[in-house]
């Protein structure tokens, strides 16, 4: 089935990578255990994806200032973004025990 448009495009191909990293960084018993490491240095789960995320803002800066990316694009360097945004909300909700909004 073809997404209806280029948003659901987009968030096709966020789950596909999220998909991907997570069968090399995840665990099966907890898909973010890459991500919540971050909790045996005191630091939420939720936190340290915004630190991953921060991590692909500056590889963008970079980028945007003419600097060639030589190990992962753009586009991947923006989905994986958009992922640790989505991957902190969800942390963020499980450590806060938030039902999400509808």
């Amino acid at each position: 089935m073809r997404p209806l448009n280029d948003f659901e495009e987009v968030l096709d191909q966020m789950r596909d990578l999220h998909d991907r990293k997570m069968a090399d960084y995840g665990r099966p018993a907890d898909p973010f255990a890459n991500v919540r490491a971050s909790e045996d240095f005191g630091v939420e789960g939720w936190v340290g994806s915004l630190i991953r995320a921060n991590d692909k803002m500056r590889r963008l800066q970079s980028a945007s200032q003419g600097s060639e990316l030589r190990n992962e694009g753009i586009e991947d360097s923006l989905i994986d973004l958009a992922n640790y945004a989505v991957i902190a909300l969800v942390l963020y909700r499980q450590s806060r025990d938030v039902t999400p909004k509808q």
